[in-house]
């Protein structure tokens, strides 16, 4: 008789189905307080009836009584009566005590678990053309401070950018609210979850969002990522939204791009759009970066003004808006006559009708009303265009260029420098020599038989000579630093034009960074010692931080991977037509960023005063864009300078050693 269906009693049916109530929350547990407590009060309301008849009191008003004796305790002080009223009413009190103290314990159960799931960050956002960025680490600060600056101008306006990692969600915000006291115009919100996970992805909905940046560290995660927001993209009706990705290895790429939903359909047309997906391939990017930077002192800080949003930054001026003013005016113009008229920016190229990106000679691209025009200048502000154009006056140059071979010294070596010493052999003149000291063990690592063959490929095409330079193994001593075979003779071996320090193989950032500091402080000791001898220094760093201690060691150009790719990524969050302008402007074809000595474009004797119209002029009549200056007085390169001052034209007093920075198809001045 005890046993039910399923051969189950019912003492365990009834703990069974108690448990499962209990399961649901704090409110099923106020609920079921409620439920006993009222069963308990009819059932003494009935008592009072049955056995203190005498009192005359009907089921109401007995019912009211016995509740008001549960919910008060003070009433029972004021009872008379029988022996069996008081002791029933003294039982509603009791009842009412225990009734109380599990009902405040529930409900601050209840407050507390939903605090803990709050902190957690488990609940939904409800944003829309909000900024998601997938991983939390040193890339992710320096992101949410570009955005920061990048939303800064626009007053009025509320911009969300949205943070998940696996991370706990009050340790980011904290960590958040002590890099960044003041987020502006931006909220910043945190979300914990697995950022391949698509339940949790639809917690940061990245359905209703503008952009999604993948800033994860593993290649691997960063393609299961792409996978997850494409499928989720693709299901949803936002058709503008996509996602910002870095892949740090050129064998993920092909994968990336697939999980992307690129449009390709083979692996040797990698270059073509894709539906979901802008790629930033750090390896070759780096490596590009540090073989500008490397040849050219202080253009490491132009790439970084250009890519942050402090300062300069491209900006692509559409036909819509308050600059379909600057369209009419402008349109049917080459950008040499477009760059005669706008004086707060300067006009680099444009976007054709397809979408393609044309930086070119500034005498042959012409902008049509169907085109973008792409435009370098401070905090897309809007572009000012002169009623009249200005008179130029300029002194043709006497100096001619001359092509001359240089050396470069590389210290060290990881898997980008196949790539750097591919670049360098598209930009190095002929009979230039490149020496490589780094550890044997980890030159036959990088330099395998498909290696050197490419490399042999392009040493004979461009007559460039790369010798290595065995150095002694590292000491197992010395906390894996590699002890180099005294430096000061290595560089009177060479005589190196240019210095590159590559942070080498090992995968500790800390390790890695302590050796490029150590090499830093070798060269410093070596240029006190021979102040005569002036090369350039590159040095790449994994670390923003200790890019910040090294750049106050001592003068020297820097590449911080995260740190380029992280501003790359946020600009292109927020316009990914800036990838191919990017692209554009950091291969070996076409036009790219260089920093030339101001003698080859004007003729300077002594201290000449010119305008900027007038420079502008000279650098197109050499076929360039005129980017910015680089005064000896001043150091730091100036970007898009205002060409206006007090209603004049802006000039500049220019001695032999000033630089010009130009958009140009190689270093050479034709």
């Amino acid at each position: 008789m005890n046993k039910k269906k399923n051969g189950r009693s019912l003492k365990e049916l009834f703990q069974y189905y108690f448990d499962l109530w209990l399961s649901r929350g704090a409110i099923s547990m106020v609920v079921l307080l409620f439920i006993v407590t009222g069963v308990i009060i009819v059932i003494l309301a009935l008592l009072i009836i049955l056995f203190c008849s005498n009192r005359g009191m009907t089921f109401a008003e007995a019912l009211w009584g016995t509740l008001t004796h549960t919910l008060d305790p003070g009433v029972l002080a004021g009872d008379y009566g029988s022996v069996i009223f008081l002791f029933l009413m003294l039982l509603a009190t009791l009842c009412g005590v225990f009734f109380t103290a599990l009902l405040i314990g529930a409900i601050n159960d209840g407050i507390s678990s939903r605090m803990n799931e709050l902190s957690k960050g488990l609940e939904a956002v409800i944003e829309k053309d909000h900024v998601v960025i997938l991983g939390f680490n040193e890339s992710t600060f320096i992101i949410i401070g570009e955005l920061i600056e990048a939303y800064d101008n626009q007053k009025g306006k509320r911009n969300a950018v949205v943070v998940m990692d696996v991370n706990d969600k009050q340790e980011m915000e904290e960590r958040i609210r002590a890099q960044f006291p003041n987020t502006g115009n931006i909220k910043v919100i945190c979300r914990s979850g697995e950022p391949y996970n698509q339940t949790d992805l639809k917690r940061c909905s990245i359905e209703t969002s503008k952009s999604i940046i993948v800033a994860l560290e593993s290649d691997f995660d960063t393609i299961k990522t792409i996978i997850a927001c494409t499928q989720l993209l693709n299901s949803c009706e936002n058709t503008k939204a996509f996602v910002t990705a870095v892949i740090n290895r050129k064998e993920y790429e092909f994968a990336a791009r697939i999980a992307g939903n690129d449009t390709n359909s083979s692996e040797e047309s990698l270059s073509v759009g894709n539906d979901r997906l802008e790629l930033l391939m750090l390896e070759s990017t780096i490596s590009r970066i540090m073989t500008h930077t490397s040849r050219q002192m202080g253009l490491s800080k132009v790439f970084i003004e250009i890519f942050d949003y402090a300062g300069n930054e491209f900006y692509i001026i559409r036909n819509e808006g308050q600059d379909r003013e600057v369209f009419e005016k402008l349109s049917g113009k080459t950008i040499r006559e477009i760059n005669q008229r706008i004086q707060s920016a300067i006009a680099i190229g444009v976007i054709d009708a397809q979408g393609k990106v044309i930086i070119d000679d500034p005498n042959q691209v012409v902008f049509d009303e169907d085109c973008k025009l792409i435009v370098l200048e401070e905090d897309d502000n809007r572009i000012m265009i002169g009623k009249d154009l200005p008179e130029t006056v300029y002194d043709p140059p006497t100096n001619v260029y001359e092509d001359k071979p240089v050396t470069v010294l590389i210290i060290d070596c990881n898997t980008k420098l196949p790539d750097v010493l591919k670049e360098m052999s598209d930009y190095l003149s002929s009979g230039s020599l490149i020496y490589i000291a780094a550890d044997p063990n980890d030159l036959d690592a990088v330099f395998d038989n498909e290696v050197m063959n490419d490399l042999n490929a392009y040493d004979n095409a461009s007559s460039l000579s790369i010798e290595k330079i065995p150095t002694k193994a590292p000491r197992e001593d010395v906390d894996d630093v590699y002890e180099y075979a005294n430096l000061e003779k290595l560089i009177d071996q060479c005589q190196p034009d240019f210095l590159l320090i590559m942070s080498g193989q090992t995968a500790d950032d800390k390790k890695a960074d302590a050796k490029s500091l150590r090499s830093l402080l070798y060269c410093k000791h070596y240029k006190m010692l021979h102040p005569e001898n002036d090369f350039g220094v590159t040095s790449e760093m994994r670390s923003v931080a200790n890019q910040n201690l090294a750049d106050a060691l001592m003068t020297s150009d820097f590449v911080v991977s995260r740190n380029i790719a992280a501003l790359m990524m946020s600009q292109i969050a927020e316009n990914r037509e800036l990838k191919d302008v990017f692209e554009n402007l950091l291969v070996s074809e076409g036009y790219e960023i260089y920093i030339k000595p101001a003698i080859y474009y004007l003729s300077i004797n002594g201290e000449t005063e010119v305008d900027l119209f007038s420079i502008s002029e000279a650098v197109a009549e050499k076929h360039e864009i005129f980017l910015g200056y680089k005064l000896m007085s001043q150091g730091e390169a100036v970007l898009s300078p205002y060409k206006i001052k007090n209603g004049k034209p802006a000039t500049l007093t220019l001695c032999e050693g000033d630089q010009f920075v130009v958009l140009a198809e190689d270093i050479r001045v034709k």
